[in-house]
């Protein structure tokens, strides 16, 4: 069974410049001129599949947030979509990334009261376990 802590982790070594928070709040003194990419682990579902065996579908979210202006959210939100799109179908710690979800693409209200980017990717990765019944 994959750690979803330990599988936010291995995405943020992946991104590269990426820090996983727990309990991510952030003021705009905290994002500068440079992007800041945060990996929030967010939720687990189990579903049963076939006798024996279940589906974990883990959820971790990928916050974007750089200072930039209304000229700079084409460049911004293609950057996401990249993002997402290099971490479809791509197994990660043993469980594979299932869908790529912008939710949102980003905040209009960000931008226009804080002049602040801020877009989230949700990526759902599906593991497949073998099942104890336990009583």
């Amino acid at each position: 069974m994959v750690d979803i802590i330990h599988l936010a982790e291995c995405i943020a070594r992946e991104i590269g410049e990426a820090e996983v928070e727990l309990a991510p709040e952030y003021a705009l003194k905290d994002v500068k001129e440079r992007t800041r990419i945060v990996v929030v682990p967010v939720g687990i579902k189990h579903r049963m599949l076939a006798r024996g065996f279940r589906e974990d579908i883990l959820a971790v979210q990928v916050g974007v947030l750089r200072k930039a202006t209304e000229d700079e959210l084409v460049d911004l939100v293609s950057y996401a979509q990249t993002l997402a799109l290099g971490f479809l179908h791509k197994t990660i710690d043993g469980a594979k990334c299932v869908e790529a979800n912008h939710s949102p693409l980003y905040s209009p209200e960000h931008l226009r009261e804080r002049r602040q980017f801020t877009g989230v990717i949700e990526l759902c990765f599906k593991e497949v376990n073998a099942h104890e019944v336990r009583h």
